[in-house]
């Protein structure tokens, strides 16, 4: 049964109660949901009840379905904090995670004038682009494009862009890297970018573009991260400061 006397519909006391057990760790990522009749059995509730839970829960990204087989618990959240100027996979790297690359594009191409104008290139200048599929624990998570100048993203062929850090790598050839500057925004997947982190047509993505600069303030590197908005966020740790104080003590 659910919580006697409670005034919260049943769909949320429910929704509740299978949060709880997979923040507490009794439902793990992959673990198969019990079926509908079990829950019934379990709660005392109506299948429409159970149905409008699982549904919530999925759109919330707690859990997914798999055609035929049922309702699974989904990939834990990897939330990371935006103070630190670091690539993707040294992130991830931080956390234990295992992580993997794949290359899927290294190329010479005409620059956008956006491209043009993040890395300060002359008219007819190439930019190099370096594509990879980031994945953890074998799930799709990042779609991971990096743009240089010419000169410098030809340097880094020399590097194994399946596992070496591409921050690490410009530092070795002797870029001093000191500032980022980071804009997050919401996107949808296109066709081809949900076939490549296996999500649906339009599910939603989190959006980084990333400027990076070396100490003598030129840009180095435009980077631009897809993530799959159900397995990824961003944390902030927020101070509260009495209204009037900053004022008070200019």
């Amino acid at each position: 049964m659910l919580y006697p006397g409670s005034i919260k519909p049943l769909y949320e006391q429910l929704k509740d109660i299978i949060k709880l057990n997979i923040t507490d760790g009794n439902l793990k990522p992959g673990e198969a949901l019990p079926g509908e009749r079990q829950l019934m059995e379990t709660y005392g509730v109506s299948r429409v009840t159970i149905r409008q839970s699982i549904g919530e829960l999925v759109n919330e990204g707690f859990l997914y379905r798999k055609h035929g087989k049922g309702t699974f618990v989904a990939p834990k959240r990897i939330e990371r904090p935006l103070a630190r100027l670091m690539g993707v996979t040294e992130e991830l790297a931080l956390d234990g995670l295992n992580v993997e690359m794949k290359v899927f594009k290294t190329e010479s191409q005409k620059a956008t004038p956006k491209i043009r104008q993040k890395l300060k290139l002359a008219e007819e200048e190439p930019v190099f682009c370096i594509a990879r599929i980031i994945t953890v624990a074998q799930e799709p998570l990042s779609l991971d494009y990096n743009y240089f100048p010419q000169s410098i993203g030809q340097k880094l062929l020399n590097a194994n862009l399946s596992k070496d850090l591409i921050y690490t790598q410009l530092e070795l050839y002797g870029y001093k890297i000191s500032t980022g500057k980071q804009k997050i925004s919401a996107g949808k997947a296109t066709k081809e970018e949900a076939k490549l982190l296996q999500c649906k047509l339009n599910s939603p993505l989190l959006v980084v573009k990333r400027s990076t600069y070396v100490e003598s303030g030129l840009p180095i590197v435009y980077s631009q991260a897809l993530y799959r908005g159900d397995r990824y966020e961003y944390v902030i740790d927020l101070q509260r400061q009495p209204f009037g104080l900053e004022k008070n003590n200019v």
